[in-house]
């Protein structure tokens, strides 16, 4: 058999083949009042006629009327990028995300994995930081000291070899922050929360809240404050769905993971000192008078 399109309320949720409609008849995930199309038929028929026919396994006639049953489809539509591509998927989770986000994230699968969400949040914060570079490149080659006052009288080709070389190696730096940060987090919503979700819930929602947030450092002059803020409430109101707690719990979480995360900052520099006072350090040879 070929495979099946199913849709409801006017949105497709994909392709299947046989084995996956009946699994998803048992499970629930496919009700009686989708709609269900495959090669040949001339229009879209209701599932719960269409198995029959089939031969598959009857179809509950389910309302879902309410949103806490089963969500109409899972979201962000990164996860369905192949479904929708992958400019229209992008646009739209960046939509959803920062002005619909309670709804995104009560739909967010908190076992979805963490290689989509991980690879969304390095394409927006690879993508605005070197944007962002590039319109403050003609500031920078015109006053190298805003970078550090070492730079003043260095070649301006040498300056643009140096950003772009920064910008290359920015989504390893990128990608440990939101790795360190995720885990803070989650350890703080596990000890103050008592949450139960998995850390792959947390990672997913901050790599959706910040990497959606991160597209506003794009506004000039005020990019990196309204970034800042945005990302904050989004991730509060997503983690908030996502391990469904209070939000004042929720909001001591934060702060101490806030409070871990310099406890984490000072013990790196402290360790990176000591390091540094045992490497050799080249004393030159003064050669004595005649």
């Amino acid at each position: 058999m070929s495979q099946i399109h199913i849709a409801r309320h006017g949105q497709s949720l994909g392709s299947f083949t046989e084995e996956e409609i009946k699994e998803g008849i048992r499970s629930q995930r496919f009700v009686g009042e989708d709609l269900s199309w495959k090669s040949g038929m001339s229009d879209w028929r209701p599932l719960e006629e269409t198995a029959v026919a089939w031969g598959l396994d009857a179809v509950p006639a389910k309302s879902l009327a309410a949103d806490d049953e089963l969500p109409l489809l899972s979201e962000p539509a990164w996860e369905r990028r192949d479904e929708c591509g992958f400019f229209q998927a992008l646009i739209r989770t960046i939509g959803a995300v920062l002005f619909h986000p309670r709804t995104t994230f009560t739909k967010l699968k908190v076992d979805g994995g963490l290689l989509k969400p991980f690879f969304y949040y390095l394409l927006m914060s690879a993508f605005t930081f070197g944007v962002t570079l590039c319109y403050q490149m003609p500031s920078i080659l015109k006053n190298p000291t805003l970078l550090s006052s070492q730079l003043e009288g260095v070649p301006h080709r040498t300056l643009i070899l140096g950003v772009i070389i920064v910008w290359i190696l920015s989504p390893i730096f990128f990608a440990g922050g939101i790795f360190i940060s995720s885990f803070l987090t989650h350890l703080s919503l596990r000890l103050i929360a008592r949450t139960k979700e998995p850390f792959q819930a947390t990672f997913r929602t901050m790599c959706y809240a910040v990497g959606s947030a991160s597209i506003t450092q794009l506004i000039p002059f005020v990019g990196g404050i309204v970034s800042a803020i945005w990302g904050v409430i989004t991730y509060f109101i997503g983690l908030k769905k996502v391990h469904r707690v209070s939000g004042g719990r929720l909001f001591f979480a934060i702060l101490f993971s806030v409070v871990l995360f310099v406890v984490f900052y000072l013990v790196i520099i402290v360790l990176a000192s000591i390091a540094m006072s045992y490497l050799p350090v080249h004393v030159p040879v003064v050669p004595p008078l005649k």
